[in-house]
């Protein structure tokens, strides 16, 4: 008898770089011309890796977030309803009187989560990461993966791009860019496209949602992908390293609304089942507005940092000194 070992080949190591575990950050190593301190290790964070920022959340720092809010509260009433209310039934056993407040926050975000997730709120996310999935591995590969209907957006989406005289870069698909703004901030590009008529390069995203309540927040973040000085290559470890960015220069067909600007593109793949599916759109959105956007937004993280600050002499909102008798006395 031969051994498991004559057929599996060892597991490979796992990346020392990468999301964090709540997914709000990336833990990478500084750009070669950052200038801020490395936080010491600790035991979430053992290497001392700077945490930074993501693309999108610092593209949403002021976006108004009601209508998701409500959706999410929705999602989180419909899951204390599912499963004959076993999720509400755990949660009355828990004896949350008898801890902290920020144990009380702990837990209930846990709750919350359970809840969203048991009437389906992550599944628009999940079907989203699947397309992905499939463009990453046609992009390395060459081979499109995926269910029936994935599969005939896949075709269409390529039928777009050849439409549009666009060519995918190699080596261009899930890069790693950082970029300087609110202090230093990540995201993941999903590809980069030439165009064959004028032979400019540009970065293209591809969006699942069902339909685009707001462009604001994703002109800001192709920006961000777009300007970012530094762009990670090789693997998650020591192996890789930061290297510069291309220079892109991508502009509005000169038939469109935007020629002569310089642009990004999104590939419009709805993940949601139904007719609305096809055929994909390739949009074009004009990144001088994005980078106006993320300005506001690198201002709007930066204000409320102060609003929040408890020190002397950047803090705001501070009691006022009563005046003595000698500071009220009139000049003279």
């Amino acid at each position: 008898m031969t051994s498991d070992d004559d057929f599996f080949d060892s597991a490979p190591a796992a990346p020392k770089y990468g999301v964090t575990s709540g997914g709000s950050r990336y833990r990478y190593p500084a750009p070669p011309d950052w200038t801020g301190t490395p936080p010491k290790p600790s035991a979430t964070n053992p290497l001392g890796l700077p945490s930074w920022r993501r693309m999108t959340n610092l593209a949403g720092a002021f976006a108004d977030q009601r209508a998701l809010q409500i959706w999410l509260t929705w999602k989180l009433m419909m899951g204390l309803r599912a499963g004959d209310g076993l999720i509400f039934d755990e949660w009355m056993a828990e004896a949350v009187e008898c801890l902290t407040p920020e144990e009380q926050k702990v837990l209930c975000e846990r709750y919350a989560e359970m809840a969203r997730r048991a009437a389906g709120a992550n599944a628009g996310a999940r079907r989203g990461t699947a397309r992905h999935t499939m463009l990453e591995g046609y992009l390395k590969t060459g081979q499109i993966n995926g269910t029936r209907s994935m599969k005939l957006q896949m075709d269409s989406l390529l039928k777009a791009l050849d439409e549009h005289d666009l060519e995918p870069l190699p080596d261009w698909s899930e890069r790693r860019v950082w970029h300087p703004a609110a202090g230093g901030t990540m995201g993941t590009l999903d590809m980069a496209v030439m165009c064959r008529r004028t032979g400019q390069i540009g970065i293209m995203d591809l969006k699942t949602q069902g339909r685009f309540f707001s462009f604001m927040e994703i002109a800001a973040q192709q920006h961000g992908y777009d300007s970012a000085p530094w762009v990670w290559e090789g693997p998650e470890d020591d192996a890789g390293r930061w290297a510069p960015n291309l220079e892109w220069n991508l502009t509005g067909r000169p038939d469109g609304e935007y020629p002569g600007r310089r642009v990004a593109l999104l590939a419009h793949m709805p993940q949601a089942p139904g007719p609305d599916q096809l055929p994909v759109t390739i949009i074009e959105v004009p990144l001088d507005y994005g980078a106006e956007v993320m300005a506001t937004a690198a201002r709007n993280v930066e204000l409320r940092s102060i609003g929040k600050s408890v020190a002397p002499g950047r803090r705001v909102g501070v009691a006022r000194p009563i005046p003595s008798p000698q500071g009220c006395a009139p000049e003279l």
